[in-house]
């Protein structure tokens, strides 16, 4: 409980920067988005206490945290940073490797598979669809296949397919109100977090 709530106000300080960036975005809708980022958080709380060994569940909140802060850039700003997107993906690599040669829980080798699979996948769509997906998408991909896969190989099918869920909600979402595009990011983080939770329970 510990590490999941100190991965959740990891994302604070972000947050604040985040906000500091958006002044150009409506008072509303920056209402909005504190509110759901404080979900968010707690939801992110939530899900690292699923996460067993401990110290894999303190890797998994503040990589959440950065997913998640890079989410709402995505929602307000309609990009993904590398430094979230791929500094998540690689801080979690890093870390749960470590975790794994102290601890032998998880597969370093099936996350980079993972990440691998989940971001080629993305590409793909990316490629095929011009108009839907963007490099981000793809980089963020990568990182929640990374946390999904270092599971099994369980998790990271249904964090594809949660993803493509969410995704197709969010489009759907989007086209209902007049707009050919919606943020993806979002879509991608809720799939990893359904994941942890299906593999978990």
């Amino acid at each position: 409980m510990i590490w999941g709530a100190a991965g959740g106000l990891i994302a604070t300080p972000l947050i604040h920067l985040l906000a500091q960036r958006t002044r150009h975005v409506a008072a509303r809708q920056q209402a909005a988005g504190w509110a759901l980022l404080t979900i968010g958080s707690v939801i992110i709380g939530a899900a690292a206490m699923l996460i067993r060994p401990i110290a894999a569940a303190g890797i998994y909140a503040t990589v959440l945290a950065l997913l998640l802060v890079a989410a709402a850039v995505d929602a307000t700003e309609q990009r993904l940073p590398n430094v979230l997107t791929i500094g998540g993906g690689g801080f979690a690599l890093a870390g749960l490797s470590a975790v794994t040669a102290v601890t032998g829980a998880g597969s370093p080798w099936r996350a980079m598979a993972g990440g691998a699979i989940f971001g080629g996948w993305t590409l793909l769509a990316a490629l095929l669809a011009r108009d839907g997906y963007g490099l981000g998408d793809v980089k963020l991909a990568a990182a929640c296949g990374v946390l999904a896969s270092w599971l099994s190989w369980t998790a990271l099918a249904v964090a594809i397919l949660a993803t493509q869920i969410a995704i197709a909600i969010a489009l759907l979402h989007a086209k209902a109100r007049g707009r050919q595009h919606a943020p993806l990011g979002p879509a991608f983080v809720v799939g990893l977090l359904v994941a942890i939770a299906i593999a978990r329970s």
